[in-house]
């Protein structure tokens, strides 16, 4: 800045205010500049004459630019639309029933976008915490997208208990979506066995499942035991296998 040149900083407190109704419900809006001297930016939201969130945002780094006013008042008004479309989507998210999240999850999931359906189940867990398929969901894609493999598999499990305590009677109906969800999360921990066993008891209880019979196509039919009146983990059985897959692999001279 030359000598004898000013600079004149507005000093005028901006604000905006909205209101928008929702399911018969009147909110306001209000963002407020608290001013130069503490460059911070306050959107409240009012529900009934009560403060029931508030966004601070600092603004301190806007100070020094030659068209101050102009990208504060862009900054407000960007952050008062964010706050809205915030607003409507808790309001959207609270207002769904545990079916609404499941569907939209099994689209989701249909179309491979399992992040996506990995964040609703986040938010539906915050409504519905006690709901055995959303849980069983949430665990599944907790293990494949975040990689958390003990805790994906120990949430999925946990579905099972759940559902037998909200349904004592008939629950197995409902457990092929569970031992779907329980072999996925196994799969993604590369612990092919159990997940082979929890897609097995899926078909044992729905023989008709196409994605468990999808599922079970992509691991592969398993050999059949050499030893069939020994359990397939009994020791004796695994290594005559093992020597009956070396030897099959050994060529013929």
């Amino acid at each position: 800045m030359n000598k004898g040149q000013i600079k004149i900083t507005s000093r005028l407190h901006k604000e905006f205010s909205e209101k928008i109704n929702m399911g018969g419900e009147t909110y306001l809006i209000d963002s407020e500049d608290l001013g130069i001297e503490n460059p911070f930016m306050v959107t409240r939201i009012y529900h009934r004459g009560a403060v029931i969130s508030s966004h601070k945002i600092y603004y301190g780094d806007l100070l020094d630019k030659p068209d101050f006013d102009n990208k504060l008042t862009e900054l407000m008004q960007r952050q008062q639309q964010h706050v809205i479309k915030a607003l409507k989507f808790d309001n959207i998210a609270q207002n769904r029933t545990c079916k609404d999240y499941i569907k939209k999850t099994e689209t989701l999931l249909k179309s491979n976008n399992q992040k996506e359906a990995l964040r609703l189940l986040t938010n539906a867990i915050e409504h519905y915490p006690n709901n055995p398929f959303i849980c069983s969901y949430q665990g599944c894609l907790d293990a494949i997208v975040n990689k958390k493999y003990s805790k994906g598999i120990n949430t999925c499990r946990n579905a099972f208990k759940v559902l037998k305590e909200q349904v004592p009677f008939g629950e197995e109906f409902f457990f092929p979506i569970l031992y779907l969800n329980l072999g996925k999360a196994y799969l993604a921990a590369n612990k092919r066995k159990e997940a082979y066993a929890s897609f097995k008891k899926g078909l044992d209880l729905d023989e008709g499942n196409r994605e468990l019979i999808n599922e079970m196509k992509k691991l592969g039919t398993r050999r059949k035991q050499l030893l069939p009146f020994l359990k397939r983990s009994n020791p004796l059985n695994k290594y005559i296998g093992k020597l009956s897959y070396k030897f099959k692999k050994t060529p013929i001279i």
